[in-house]
């Protein structure tokens, strides 16, 4: 589905994100909520939690990119399962933040500006290429999520979800302080 290239400009691109992740955080959010003022409501006050899984989410969505294609035949826990993962996530929005099937647009449009802001000359028209075409892989499939009624042996909790998200970010060797996230937004 992506070429080794692709990859490559996904995983460059993304190094440079890791040291700014806190700061990329926040420009998703604030150009979210300036694409969608209503959005802002659907969120608490306290957004630290939230800049936290959005970030997760994405080390997650970039270290799938490293798995090797005979990796994808191989059975894997559930909550390990890339695919399960985002489905799971995509009825998660729906069902449980009720967060409208219309926002996908406006959520890449601020994934797109957040990156096109934190990377500047970096973020070239391939860099923009590539990171289109992995969201809308991305929300595609939550919106695959959202509309499927899953069977209870592979349904994923929030918590799972969390914990699936938290062990990829360990093995990645990725760490909150990494991403700029100190003990106060924790």
């Amino acid at each position: 589905m992506f070429s080794d290239s692709e990859k490559e400009i996904v995983f460059r691109s993304w190094r440079l994100v890791v040291p700014i992740a806190e700061t990329a955080a926040d420009l998703f959010y604030r150009r979210l909520f300036e694409l969608r003022p209503e959005y802002r409501g659907l969120f608490g006050d306290d957004m630290s939690s939230q800049k936290r899984k959005l970030v997760r989410m994405l080390a997650f969505i970039v270290r799938s990119l490293e798995w090797r294609e005979e990796e994808w035949r191989d059975d894997i826990d559930p909550a390990e399962d890339l695919m399960l993962v985002v489905l799971a996530l995509g009825r998660r929005h729906r069902d449980l933040y009720r967060i409208p099937a219309d926002s996908y647009d406006a959520v890449g449009e601020a994934l797109v500006w957040t990156l096109e802001q934190g990377l500047g000359d970096a973020f070239t028209p391939a860099t923009r290429e590539v990171w289109v075409k992995l969201y809308t892989l991305l929300a595609t499939t939550m919106q695959m999520g959202a509309a499927a009624i899953f069977p209870t042996d592979i349904e994923l909790t929030a918590g799972a979800i969390d914990e699936a998200l938290v062990r990829q970010k360990a093995a990645a060797g990725i760490d909150d302080a990494r991403f700029g996230f100190t003990e106060e937004t924790r």
